[in-house]
């Protein structure tokens, strides 16, 4: 993973960890296989 795709996903990670509205369980492991499956795809 590139140093900008990786700031990417910590930016990503700390949006949805602060979103107030409902409460989101979230692993950053997962979020970041996630991510790279739809780097993959294009």
């Amino acid at each position: 993973m590139t140093p900008k795709s990786e700031h990417l996903v910590d930016l990503i990670f700390k949006k949805l960890k602060t979103y107030k509205k409902k409460k989101i369980f979230l692993e950053k492991e997962s979020l970041n296989k996630f991510i790279l499956s739809l780097f993959k795809e294009n």
